[in-house]
């Protein structure tokens, strides 16, 4: 420290290279404004906290996706179409109808569409955009109840009003004046065109998700005898 200057050297033998001094750090008290000063200067006025817009509690939080990626969208496209089969043998109304089905030449601009293109051969239904939407909404509602251990399983009554919250008051059939008509005194048509959409969908994803979990179920009951699978069914 002496050869460097920082410090003067009590011995001989140790002297500083160069006449270069060390600036003492001084700390300048004349300005400086204690937490003290601050509050009497503020006339005894609370400053607001930056922490009250933060919730004291954060809610849990859905991981999944918004949007399915593209093998699933074209699926459910394509099973969409299914679903407006049946659907169109229910429905009395020709606007009701005409409101869950689009022509080809649209179906071709959208990439969801692309696995029903292709396996189109002029028999299939090409459901529309609102149809599309309403089969998501139901997807994205049953895969959430799916995610989470529930002591009874969801229930349709559950996923319609799920799927009605999701989509709002939006009119994703493009039913226009129509929307207004009501049929028996009761319901709107909007509502018994997401009702009959979102039923029939649903079927026929329980029928999946008790294939899936008989397999699942049987996987561990499986042999096989001269080359040739044995399924033992339970009884």
């Amino acid at each position: 420290m002496a050869r460097c200057g920082v410090v003067e050297s009590c011995r001989g033998n140790v002297t500083a290279q160069d006449e270069t001094e060390s600036l003492a750090a001084v700390i300048d008290t004349s300005t400086s404004i204690s937490a003290v000063d601050m509050s009497s200067a503020a006339g005894g006025e609370d400053l607001p906290s930056p922490f009250d817009d933060i919730p004291a509690l954060v809610h849990d939080h859905s991981y999944l996706p918004v949007r399915f990626d593209g093998l699933v969208d074209n699926a459910l496209v394509y099973i969409s179409g299914f679903v407006v089969r049946r659907a169109l043998k229910k429905l009395p109304c020709d606007v009701c109808r005409a409101s869950l089905v689009t022509d080809a030449a649209s179906a071709i601009k959208d990439q969801s569409y692309h696995l029903l293109s292709l396996k189109n051969n002029g028999g299939l239904v090409i459901p529309s955009e609102g149809t599309v939407r309403v089969i998501r909404a139901a997807e994205w509602v049953i895969r959430q109840a799916s995610s989470f251990r529930r002591s009874q399983p969801i229930k349709l009554l559950e996923v319609i009003y799920l799927v009605r919250k999701r989509i709002g008051s939006e009119d994703v059939f493009v039913l226009g004046e129509h929307i207004g008509d009501t049929q028996y005194g009761i319901d709107s048509h909007h509502h018994t065109l997401l009702t009959i959409v979102v039923s029939l969908f649903f079927k026929l994803r329980l029928h999946h998700i008790a294939k899936m979990t008989t397999l699942s179920l049987q996987s561990n009951n499986m042999r096989q005898k001269l080359n040739k699978t044995v399924l033992f069914k339970g009884h």
